[in-house]
């Protein structure tokens, strides 16, 4: 995976000095872009200069989503999660971005740097600073068009996370024109959901139903053709982190989670896996189109060979109506230690 994030800041500097910043907290819900106070996970922000931002965020531990996972390590994904909202408290709070401006994020490239960062004790939430710098910036304030971020995140001392966004903007009255003729251009009107059956949560790492997102039209024999396992999107649409409010398209953590999980349920089922139980410690995702709710979305992932450090890479693609919606990849770090409890087998499909 590239990484081309500098390295400003040292293990243990965040946040820098002079820059104090709270767990007291969580910043107001509107600035995260989440309904429910209980999904924000931003504490405190600070700017250092015009292009420096510094934040604090906090993980719950009995969360619905960020909890189900195996107990030795923290979910990367969830302090992914936090990163996310992030950017939105870094742009209203501080870039004189309005709350309702529309953008989208186009690219998003995020590496785990020390993963055991992330080892759970078992008492202490999973919680840290993240530093964004502005390394690109077209417009300010409301007249913003597009924007590149690089970030830095360190949790409990330690450097966790390099992370690189690229955001672009547009007016309400613009976006409404685009996503009209976008829809236009696609079969909506006659696109059918193909009837799915949700993977078994053991085959995806999770143990709750409701947050397995993937499944197959074939319970047995999910569709492989050249090397690649296909999974069609199943999320439950009332599920409370996922559809924290509406939507006029698949959220992107949706579609970031599907693609974990099939990268999971492919190197498993490919053998490369012995376990489902893996840190996602890199996801690298290109945003090239809008999902639309009505047609399926298919989740294709191919297992690629191994790296000396044993990170395990899986190109994933996500497709609907034929055509590339996201592309990246999604590196996968196996558990090397006991599972907590016997999981579903998860070569069933």
């Amino acid at each position: 995976m590239t990484n081309t994030l500098p390295h400003p800041t040292a293990p243990g500097s965040l946040p820098p000095p002079g820059v104090r910043l709270g767990f007291e907290q969580t910043v107001p819900r509107s600035l995260a872009h989440r309904r429910q106070i209980g999904e924000v996970f931003v504490a405190d922000s600070a700017q250092g200069s015009e292009d420096d931002f510094h934040l604090s965020f906090q993980i719950p531990r009995a969360h619905s989503l960020w909890a189900d996972r195996h107990p030795s390590h923290h979910d990367p994904f969830a302090s992914a999660e936090a990163a996310r909202q992030s950017i939105f408290v870094l742009l209203h709070r501080h870039m004189g971005v309005p709350v309702g401006l529309p953008f989208s994020l186009q690219r998003i490239a995020l590496r785990v740097e020390d993963p055991q960062a992330y080892a759970d004790d078992g008492t202490s939430a999973l919680q840290g600073y993240l530093h964004y710098r502005v390394a690109e910036r077209q417009g300010k304030g409301s007249d913003v068009v597009g924007m590149t971020l690089e970030g830095v995140m360190e949790i409990g001392g330690r450097r966790a996370m390099t992370l690189t966004a690229v955001l672009a903007f547009m007016s309400q009255e613009d976006y409404d024109v685009f996503r009209a003729f976008q829809r236009a251009q696609k079969p909506v009107d006659t696109a059918r959901l193909t009837p799915a059956h949700r993977l078994s949560p053991g085959q995806v790492g999770r143990e709750v139903p409701r947050n397995v997102v993937i499944g197959s039209a074939d319970r047995e024999h999910p569709e492989s053709d050249d090397g690649r396992i296909r999974y069609l999107l199943a999320a439950d649409r009332r599920h409370p982190a996922f559809f924290d409010h509406e939507y006029d398209h698949i959220p992107g953590p949706l579609m970031a989670e599907g693609l974990r999980q099939a990268a999971v349920a492919a190197a498993c089922r490919s053998g490369a896996m012995a376990s489902p139980h893996a840190l996602a410690v890199g996801c690298e995702a290109a945003f090239l189109d809008f999902a639309e709710f009505e047609a399926d979305l298919v989740h294709e992932a191919e297992v690629q060979t191994p790296g000396a450090d044993g990170r395990l890479p899986v190109a994933v693609r996500l497709l609907q109506f034929g055509k590339t919606v996201v592309e990246g990849r999604i590196e996968l770090l196996p558990h090397t230690g006991p599972h907590p409890r016997p999981t579903a087998p998860v070569h069933g499909g």
